[in-house]
């Protein structure tokens, strides 16, 4: 093996066996027998070096996909006991790994050389191995660790929308961990000083979305986890990310819907954290009719199979042709009657400055009930002579199904359209957005009205600042079949958002249930732990991977990213940074609030 761990400062390696010369080496795979000494296991990284007749180097680099072992000799199971034990055959046992090429570096397209030496990727080879050295400087984003305990970088310019943009995380619930790894990746961008220069001058305005879907689980982002102190090699993992000390999120703010109640009251219905701590959010009537948020409304399949759209349309354009700012009461409208002359287009009526009017001057709304009294008169199926402008001379039965749908949504959905309400404004760095205890007709209200806000916000402004939207069980919301006007929201954010500079951070338990243009646009892929009949969905994946995934434990990942040719496990740390309400550590008390606690307790 003389003169075959030349070159990268490789010279120093102990070869861990040869190329295997029994079987055919590929420009895809090839097989090494090991050393008797030698330890290799899945997912370590080789590399072996040929020479060509030019004189030229050849480096070829591979990941260790499977693993296998042998008695050459043995023609039958008892010959086992004859060979190793009682010593009456010949027969020798061989250790095998079989390695998925990842690169050879120059590019050519050469299997590598039957019985050549083989070395762990070390160093400058491990580099080489993983691409490292195209990946630009300062744009490297960890991604995890390797079975080594070193770190896994994926290149960031297929995360920001640069070259690329999204990511799809997909595994089964409670077990893949999806929604930490998402927020692992937002904390390494938003609280680390390398994510902070990643992000580039843009970085303090940049801003991340997250939905919280289980719980009040994310609404304890910005205390301490109280069980990273006792996790085995935690602290060792994050410090050899680059974080040698992790933390809570420093800059977030929680919004929460507002308990069904009578119009003023605006207590959240969270319960572990102080009704201070988080804003009641919603939208007045004011921006509920400029922002056309009646679409979402009628978000279900079956909606858009009826001429229900057709009729919510029109009622939509209406609204904002008749609302006028209520004299004296900030977010509520007045409707009444429009000028002769005034568009039937949405985007020119919205932009129109009006002046406020009394509430005696039309149909005062301060409520969604008071919405729904007004279309239910407005739009009735008995009225024979309803105004066209308003039902687009739809039969009376599109107009009662309009209705029907819009009554079963006030119960659902009502008492997020109100006077009082503040809208989600992402001031902070961090915004999560609770939806948990909602119908599933209000999470898909809040999503689509959201993500259509952050959407058109960035219309025109620039990629940079970035947007993250970080969002749970999409399949809820962007199906693989049927349609609604959230995932069209969800479909066009998927295929222009990078250039908008709008990121989507998805997760889904089977990325088969959603749409396929959402999965598609993803060009970071991961993989947590998979249900076994489901595996078949990832083909990105190796067939030893695949199978593999249906029993990863809790902080392992797959990684698939453009620049590397073969997904990559990886296991990522413990969060510091409470994740559920089981794991939130309050902060300290001030010295106030030990002596008010003293006195209360004498």
């Amino acid at each position: 093996m003389t003169g075959a761990n030349d070159g990268k400062g490789a010279d120093s390696e102990v070869a861990v066996g040869l190329i295997d010369g029994s079987q055919p080496a590929t420009t895809r795979r090839f097989r090494v027998v090991l050393s008797d000494d030698a330890v290799v296991q899945l997912d370590d990284l080789l590399a072996c070096r040929q020479q060509l007749p030019d004189g030229r180097d050849v480096w070829h680099y591979g990941i260790v996909v499977e693993g296998r072992g042998e008695i050459e000799g043995a023609e039958m199971a008892s010959d086992t006991h004859r060979i190793t034990a009682a010593g009456t055959m010949p027969g020798i046992t061989s250790r095998q790994v079989e390695v998925q090429v990842l690169r050879t570096v120059p590019e050519l397209w050469l299997p590598p050389e039957p019985g050549a030496a083989t070395l762990r990727a070390k160093g400058e080879h491990r580099d080489s191995a993983l691409f490292l050295d195209q990946m630009e400087e300062g744009k490297r984003l960890p991604a995890g660790v390797d079975q080594s305990g070193e770190p896994v970088f994926v290149d960031f310019t297929f995360v920001n929308g640069e070259k690329g943009g999204h990511v799809s995380i997909s595994g089964v619930s409670g077990v893949a961990t999806k929604t930490s790894y998402a927020l692992f990746l937002l904390y390494l961008l938003f609280e680390t000083d390398p994510g902070r220069s990643m992000l580039g001058a843009h970085a303090p305005n940049t801003r991340a979305l997250v939905f919280n879907v289980k719980g009040e689980d994310l609404l304890h982002l910005d205390r301490s986890n109280n069980r990273f102190a006792a996790r085995e090699d935690a602290a060792g993992q994050w410090e050899r990310l680059g974080v040698p000390a992790p933390g809570a999120f420093q800059n977030v703010s929680l919004f929460a819907p507002k308990i069904p109640g009578p119009h003023g009251n605006v207590v959240t219905s969270v319960v572990s954290r102080a009704t201070e701590e988080v804003t009641a959010f919603g939208w007045p009537p004011a921006d509920f009719i400029r922002e056309g948020l009646l679409r979402f409304c009628f978000a279900e399949d079956e909606d858009q199979r009826t001429q229900v759209p057709f009729i919510e349309q029109r009622v939509r354009v209406q609204l904002a042709r008749w609302a006028y700012p209520l004299e004296h009461e900030p977010g509520a409208v007045v409707l009444c009657e429009p000028p002769a002359g005034t568009s039937f287009v949405f985007d020119r009526i919205i932009r129109e400055k009006r002046q406020p009017k009394r509430a005696g001057d039309g149909v005062p709304i301060r409520t969604f009930d008071d919405l729904i009294d007004f279309l239910s008169q407005v739009a009735s199926p008995d009225d024979t002579q309803a105004d066209p402008d308003w039902t687009a001379n739809t039969a009376a039965g599109t107009r009662s199904a309009f209705l029907r749908r819009l009554f079963a949504q006030g119960p659902r959905l009502g008492h997020l359209m109100s006077v009082g309400l503040s809208p989600v404004r992402l001031e902070k760095s961090v915004s999560v957005v609770d939806i948990h205890s909602l119908h599933d007709s209000a999470q898909r209200f809040v999503v689509g009205a959201l993500l259509s806000r952050v959407f058109e916000e960035k219309q025109g402004s620039g990629r940079e600042p970035l947007r993250f939207i970080v969002l749970d069980e999409l399949n809820k919301y962007a199906p693989r079949t049927g349609s609604s006007p959230i995932k069209d929201v969800l479909v066009d954010i998927a295929a222009r958002g990078r250039s908008l500079g709008v990121i989507l951070i998805g997760a889904q338990q089977s990325a088969g249930d959603v749409d396929g243009n959402v999965i598609r646009n993803a060009s970071v892929k991961v993989v947590g732990r998979l249900d076994a009949g489901e595996a078949d969905e990832y083909r990105f994946l190796s067939p030893e991977v695949r199978e593999r995934a249906s029993r990863f434990l809790p902080g392992t990942m797959v990684i698939d990213q453009p620049l590397i040719p073969a997904p990559l496990p990886v296991r990522f740390p413990f969060p510091a940074f409470a994740t559920c309400v089981a794991e939130s550590q309050p902060p300290p008390r001030t010295d106030d609030e030990e002596k008010a606690m003293f006195e209360a307790l004498r």
